[in-house]
């Protein structure tokens, strides 16, 4: 039953995961400069470098911090109650929370789509003075960086989180949620925070159109 319904679910988001993603893509194409966002870039860039020549297998308990906090942010979100927050990447991390979550897929999915450490420095650039924007961009690129790696070793079918959500629905929700957290922190590091609503708006009337395009579709089947 949960299959049929997470399938049901996948078909009727359709629609929505396309147009989300179609206008990321349009955001990116003519926002995604490199003059406007280099310090994010270098960041970017510095961390990729560093973790294939350095870091790699030292920093497992911080993937693993980040995994089980998206967990738990997501969690008190939703008004759950966080028992217990277990980090061991030896003997298996854990986040207990007071009632179920089984149908919840955004706590399920939440590390692999929820940037933790970028979330606070965008923050923070609120508050900054403007000749330490630069600094906080880096930080911005470095920590996205950390997030994509992580998601990249981690999104993973034998993933409990991956198993027990289905793989498909998973990449579905685990790449249009990327793509919405992308235009949200670039539209933060361009000072264009009218950007984020302008695309969200944009991804709605898409959305509908694309909806019904494909209830036109099924009719004349």
């Amino acid at each position: 039953m949960v299959k049929l319904i997470r399938f049901l679910a996948s078909f009727l988001l359709i629609p929505l995961i396309l147009a989300f993603v179609h206008e990321g893509y349009l955001f990116l194409q003519a926002n995604a400069r490199f003059d406007a966002i280099s310090e994010l870039v270098y960041g970017f860039i510095a961390y990729v470098l560093l973790y294939l020549l350095a870091l790699h297998d030292r920093i497992r308990f911080l993937e693993h911090f980040e995994h089980e906090l998206g967990h738990a942010l997501m969690g008190l979100l939703f008004f759950k109650r966080i028992d217990e927050l277990l980090v061991n990447p030896q003997e298996g991390s854990n986040v207990k929370m007071h009632g179920t979550t089984d149908f919840n897929f955004l706590i399920t999915l939440a590390p692999y789509f929820l940037p933790v450490f970028t979330l606070p420095l965008l923050i923070l650039r609120l508050f900054v003075f403007t000749s330490l924007l630069g600094v906080v961009n880096f930080l911005i690129g470095v920590t996205l960086a950390f997030h994509y790696l992580g998601l990249a070793r981690e999104f993973k079918r034998e993933q409990p989180d991956i198993r027990d959500s289905g793989p498909v629905f998973s990449l579905l929700i685990t790449v249009t949620m990327n793509v919405v957290f992308l235009v949200i922190i670039l539209s933060a590091v361009l000072d264009d925070y009218q950007g984020i609503i302008d695309y969200l708006g944009r991804a709605f009337s898409r959305t509908i159109a694309y909806g019904q395009a494909l209830i036109n579709l099924l009719r004349n089947r």
